[in-house]
Formats: C-alpha cells, sequence, structure tokens
C-alpha cells in the first residue's frame, strides 16, 4: 500500500528528532591554548629547557665565573593531513527537509543553503573530534601515532614522566600509597618539568580506587585534620569535579569522552576512553601547550592552487554524472606539549 498524506485530515508534524553525540574538546581547548598557524607544511619549534644551577663564590681578585650558555634543541614536526569531505546530490534539495511542514513554501534554494551549513558543521565537528584525539594522545603517551590512507608515521615528543606501578603497589592492592604516590609525583613534577601541578584527571577505574582508598577516607574522617572532600559536581565539555585532596593539593577531576577506535581492528570498531580507565594524568591548566596549524591548500575550478594559514580551509566545488556537490574541509593540526615534562601520567591499576 503506498503511503498517502490525505491534505484534508487535519496533521501535527513533530519536530524531526536529531540524535547526534556532542563534541567534548576539553583537552584542547584547557591545556593546548597557544594556538599558531604558519605558512608552510613544516613546524619547527626550538625546546629551550633551563637548569637550576647557582651562581658560584669567587675572590675578589679573581674576577667573575663563567656560567655554561643554556643549550636548546631544535624540533620539527609536519602536521599531519585531516581532509574529511561529504557528498550531497543536487536532487536532494528539490525535496521537504526533515521537520518542514508539507507546504513551507521554501525554496529549493534555501534548502541547499541550510543543508549546506548543516555539512559544513559535521566536518569542521568531526576535524575537532580528531584534534581532541590527538591532544589525549599526545598527554596520555607524550606520542601521536598517525594512521591513515596512505599515512603511518608516529611524532614523538620526547615525554619522560611516565609512571607505571606494578605488583601490591597498584592501587587497590595491599601495598597501595596513593597519598605517598601523589605528593612523590607532584614533586617529580615540579623537578623534572619546572611546573607546580594542581590538578589529575582520572580515568574510570583509577577514580574508583583514588575515591575508596583506605588511606585517604581515614584522614577524611579525622575531625582535627583537614585532608580534603570530596564533592562532585558536573562542569561543561564532558568534565566532572570531584573533590580536593589537601596534602598534596590537587583538584580530581575525569573526563567522560569517548571516540570510536577503527584502527586496531577495522572490521570491529571499539569505543574507547580518550583517558584510559587505569590512568591519572597530572597537569596544570597553566601549561599553554601550542596547536599548530599547518599550511593548507587546493585548486579551484580556474586550476589555480589557493592556499591559506588557517585552522580550517573549507570549500566546495561541483562534479557532474551524476550532479553533486562536494563540500570538503582541510586542516593540518598538530597539539605539541612544548613544555617538557611540565606533567606526569601515572597507569596505578
Amino acid at each position: 500500500m503506498p503511503n498517502e498524506i490525505d491534505i484534508y485530515q487535519p496533521r501535527y508534524l513533530a519536530e524531526v528528532v536529531r540524535s547526534a553525540p556532542p563534541v567534548h574538546t576539553f583537552l584542547r581547548d584547557t591545556f593546548f591554548t597557544n594556538v599558531k598557524t604558519f605558512t608552510e607544511e613544516q613546524v619547527d619549534i626550538d625546546l629551550l629547557k633551563g637548569d637550576r644551577e647557582m651562581a658560584a663564590f669567587v675572590h675578589p681578585k679573581l674576577g667573575a665565573e663563567t656560567m655554561e650558555p643554556e643549550g636548546y634543541e631544535t624540533k620539527s614536526y609536519k602536521p599531519p593531513m585531516v581532509n574529511p569531505d561529504l557528498v550531497t546530490t543536487a536532487e536532494s534539495y528539490m525535496h521537504r527537509a526533515p521537520g518542514e511542514i508539507l507546504y513551507s513554501g521554501r525554496t529549493p534554494e534555501q534548502r541547499a543553503a541550510e543543508q549546506l551549513v548543516r555539512e559544513y558543521k559535521r566536518l569542521d565537528d568531526a576535524i575537532s573530534r580528531r584534534e581532541e584525539w590527538m591532544c589525549a594522545q599526545a598527554l596520555t603517551t607524550g606520542e601521536i601515532h598517525v594512521v591513515g590512507k596512505g599515512v603511518n608515521e608516529v611524532i614523538d615528543f620526547g615525554f619522560t614522566n611516565k609512571v607505571v606501578l606494578t605488583g601490591t603497589e597498584r592501587w587497590g592492592q595491599s601495598g597501595a600509597d596513593v597519598l605517598g604516590n601523589l605528593e612523590d609525583w607532584t614533586d617529580t613534577v615540579y623537578t623534572n618539568g619546572f611546573a607546580n601541578v594542581d590538578r589529575i584527571i582520572c580515568g574510570r577505574q583509577a577514580l574508583k580506587l583514588l575515591k575508596n582508598d583506605k588511606g585517604i577516607l581515614e584522614k577524611m574522617d579525622n575531625r582535627r585534620y583537614q585532608a580534603g572532600e570530596f564533592n562532585a559536581r558536573d562542569l561543561p565539555n564532558g568534565v566532572r569535579y570531584h573533590g580536593y585532596l589537601t596534602d598534596s593539593g590537587l583538584e580530581v577531576y575525569s573526563y567522560k569522552e569517548v571516540y570510536m577506535d577503527r584502527v586496531t581492528d577495522p572490521a570491529h570498531p571499539t569505543l574507547r576512553r580518550l583517558i584510559p580507565d587505569n590512568m591519572i594524568v597530572m597537569i596544570s591548566p597553566d601549561v599553554g601547550f601550542m596547536r599548530a596549524y599547518g599550511l593548507c591548500s587546493y585548486y579551484n575550478e580556474a586550476k589555480q592552487l589557493i592556499t591559506a594559514e588557517t585552522a580550517r580551509l573549507l570549500h566546495a566545488y561541483i562534479a557532474h554524472k551524476p550532479e553533486r556537490k562536494v563540500l570538503e574541509a582541510c586542516t593540518r593540526p598538530l597539539p605539541i606539549p612544548d613544555k617538557v615534562d611540565s606533567w606526569l601520567v601515572a597507569t596505578v591499576c
């Protein structure tokens, strides 16, 4: 039986239901805040790491003692290309759009303009998710594995503040010392990376073990000593605040965002968390890491090369047989944690 509509019957068109996951970019927007665009595909960064050398005592008649000059290391990165597109057939604009009343009077051109905005938004969202994944990889591993069509390489930032607890030292085991670990690791970051961390971002299992740790709970039950408190509340961008630990001066957070892993097993994509369940990241929002964007380019209809120093390069072109419009977004993003070892990652369980 055909799907017929009785135009004489009173009708109510319910609002179209759009179900799409939100785009959370907490890591990118909180820690990689120094955004720079470059006029080349290659990005060169001079990394200067100071020391703690003290000025020497000298006899007045012997004169000054010369200090060794600070060295620096130049690292060259090539931001990988992220280049999604969408194809929209021209005839799709001739039909009623989702949620549009039967006799709206809207023209195909109006529908096409609205569709164009929606599709550019979808491309931008996809790129933002990739950027957030890159930031998460840089923070949790010190590396970014660039694997895709025609590319397979590793960008290594030389990060060394990695801790892996083993045996009974793991959180939740008999020899665990959660508060002692946190205090030691805070000192490690200050010594190696010259930074004061003030928060930890916990994976799901690590958070459970921290909040149920006997040593922490006993200190919080001592009314003569304010060891901290757990008082959870949701924050924007997929983040949840859980409380504060006085001894180590750390705020406790978790981050809910997940991504679809299509690389490990392409036949069976897996939903994974950006912050692994068994891991914590100790960091400060004051690090101000760099988010670099390399040069993007494309050829226009006149076969002229168009280049842009920008975070997003959006363009459209027409193809025939069948008639279709291709919308394309291009970017070359690279989050660079340029303050070496100013954070710490620990696998705690």
